[in-house]
């Protein structure tokens, strides 16, 4: 076998060689090709470091090579996420072929075959090679076609694995691999406020004119939940979400012009933002926000959460002096907010509305509850939170499904 050679003639996946278990199988037949056969110790090195970091992954090795494959960032996954794979140049589409061609065929590469490899030149240790532990292979259901179509799909790179992120103050995207998986579904009441940000988001997915968001509203309303669910609901058709804390705001126009050339549609979210007064980031938001010579790219789009209608907190020294400077003072304070097209406001429930969402999230869950007694205990628990809002009401229901659980003996 020349398995080394192949994979070092690999052109379009060429980041694929700097990966540890990509250079170790390379290694491993270099030294099984070398006539000398004398680095036996660290062909089983070698071979031991391929098992255990597919252990570590708990993943096949089939399935390990085709992650790498399908989330490498290069000309062919851009080009067929930008443009499609039909528009593609011949050249660019055979040296692609090639590549795959080599890598599927490393895929079935079974633990069997390579110790049979290894035994076939170090004839003499065969008793202990056949002791070395065996890693799994998949079916792979993929073939080159399938390839092209899952970046014209799902896009690139990292943007085909993970659907949110974190831009950090080095300008980086962390991917977020335990993300909330909280649903529509999931959510009770404010319907209107729900299908304004659907309706929104479905514009910005369809190139339909859309607005930048602003959700208004007390803290445990479900302003954030509700930008959450909307990303699970609509990641499968190309929507991507990026989180930006409000201490890297004079970042956002690095981060839009990164996204704007990226072929999916964004939702830049920004959480709990309020400024103080001279707060440097307010200008900058503003900014952003209409005020900038370039052009808000238009697969982007931002969404915030404040719980201040104007996003500023005000005190009574700002508003002191003539008529003219409060004017001008409650005018600036107010533009920021006015610069969102579309603002939803998040009201605190009364309590027959708190105790419907109390309610219904006990009826999904199907607990054992007699309503008066779940009511009784929602009002007591609302009391010792100091208030009626759907986060209480699910941290209530938590609760009484834990009680449930602990009683019947489930820990």
């Amino acid at each position: 076998m020349n398995i080394n050679n192949e994979l070092r003639s690999l052109v379009i996946y060429r980041n694929l060689l700097d990966d540890e278990l990509i250079q170790n199988l390379i290694d491993i037949f270099d030294i099984l090709n070398d006539p000398e056969n004398s680095f036996f110790e660290e062909c089983v090195s070698l071979y031991s470091n391929l098992c255990s970091k597919l252990y570590s992954k708990d993943i096949s090795f089939s399935d390990y090579i085709l992650d790498l494959i399908l989330y490498d960032e290069n000309i062919f996954s851009m080009s067929c996420s930008k443009e499609g794979f039909s528009n593609l140049n011949e050249n660019l589409k055979n040296a692609a072929f090639h590549d795959l061609d080599i890598l599927l065929s490393v895929c079935s590469l079974s633990s069997r075959v390579l110790k049979e490899e290894i035994e076939k030149s170090f004839d003499k240790e065969k008793s202990f090679i056949s002791t070395f532990c065996e890693y799994k292979i998949s079916d792979i259901c993929y073939d080159k076609n399938s390839i092209a179509e899952f970046y014209e799909k799902n896009s690139f790179g990292v943007f085909a694995k993970y659907k949110a992120f974190l831009f950090t103050v080095d300008k980086s995207l962390k991917p977020v691999s335990n993300l909330d998986d909280i649903s529509l579904s999931d959510l009770k009441l404010y319907e209107s406020q729900r299908e304004k940000v659907v309706h929104n988001t479905l514009c910005l997915l369809e190139d339909a004119p859309y607005s930048n968001v602003l959700l208004y509203g007390d803290r445990g309303t479900g302003k954030s939940s509700t930008v959450k669910a909307v990303l699970n609901e609509y990641s499968s058709k190309g929507l991507r979400m990026v989180q930006l804390v409000k201490d890297n705001i004079m970042l956002l126009p690095d981060l839009m012009e990164r996204l704007g050339k990226i072929p999916l549609k964004f939702i830049i979210f920004i959480d709990d933002l309020t400024f103080n007064e001279n707060d440097y980031n307010f200008g900058a938001m503003k900014t952003v926000l209409e005020g900038s010579l370039n052009k808000q790219p238009s697969n982007i789009a931002i969404y915030v959460t404040t719980n201040r209608r104007h996003l500023i907190k005000e005190t009574f020294s700002s508003r002191e002096g003539d008529e003219i400077h409060r004017a001008d003072t409650i005018d600036d304070t107010i533009s920021l907010s006015e610069r969102f097209g579309l603002t939803i406001t998040f009201s605190i429930p009364n309590k027959d509305n708190y105790l419907e969402i109390v309610r219904q999230i006990a009826e999904d869950r199907n607990l054992p509850v007699e309503r008066e007694e779940l009511f009784k205990g929602a009002e007591r628990f609302a009391l010792l939170k100091n208030g009626r809002t759907p986060r209480v009401a699910k941290q209530y229901v938590d609760s009484v499904e834990s009680n449930l659980k602990l009683s019947a003996g489930v820990k």
